[in-house]
């Protein structure tokens, strides 16, 4: 199911970015994997299972770093500024290399 979302989602933003093309309307997809935010720790873990899911995730990431919300936003910013005036329609994938 979430796979299909993701699917769904990423080509509504290519419909979109097709669409609104011609008003100058840039749309793209930022898709972070694995980021600490505040949900992993409101997950009833304790802090030994913390350290082992964070270990987990770590294990399989290329860049062994999780992810944060500050990453995200920069890329976000990145999007929204001049710098990225000539892309439309893109997904950028923010994993460490983790789908690679």
């Amino acid at each position: 199911m979430y796979t299909s979302s993701k699917a769904a989602l990423n080509a509504v933003m290519k419909i979109a970015a097709i669409e609104l093309a011609p008003r100058k309307i840039r749309v793209n997809a930022i898709s972070p994997g694995p980021t600490q935010t505040e949900i992993l720790n409101k997950m009833g873990l304790d802090p030994a299972a913390r350290l082992a899911l964070d270990g987990g995730m770590i294990e399989r990431i290329p860049l062994k770093k999780v992810g944060s919300a500050d990453d995200v936003a920069k890329m976000v910013t990145y999007f929204s500024g001049e710098a990225s005036s000539f892309i439309t329609g893109a997904e950028i994938v923010m994993d460490g290399g983790m789908s690679l």
